[in-house]
């Protein structure tokens, strides 16, 4: 009688990300794992991005500043995106992974 209930509790192995339980906890592990990626490519982009502009301001202060200011932000996202995940793992029993 209850072993259609076993299933449950039996992991799932997915191609991209692991393990899958079938439970709330489980898309919520998937969830953050896609962020995890999506985050870490926006940040490696971002940095990208202010160091070009950063060799490419030639001086000019103002350009300089925008430059700084946006590797100031990535970093203030990458604090934040961490913040959430320490939250995450202490908000969830057992933590995310």
């Amino acid at each position: 009688m209850f072993e259609s209930l076993t299933v449950f509790a039996e992991c799932v192995q997915t191609a991209l990300f692991g393990c899958y339980d079938g439970g709330i906890w489980g898309i919520i592990g998937i969830v953050l794992d896609i962020m995890l990626i999506g985050v870490g490519a926006a940040a490696v982009i971002g940095i990208i991005i202010s160091g070009i502009q950063y060799m490419t301001s030639s001086g000019d202060p103002g350009a300089m500043a925008k430059a700084k200011n946006r590797l100031v932000q990535v970093v203030i996202g990458i604090l934040a995106f961490g913040l959430m995940w320490v939250f995450l793992q202490w908000l969830i029993p057992g933590g995310v992974l």
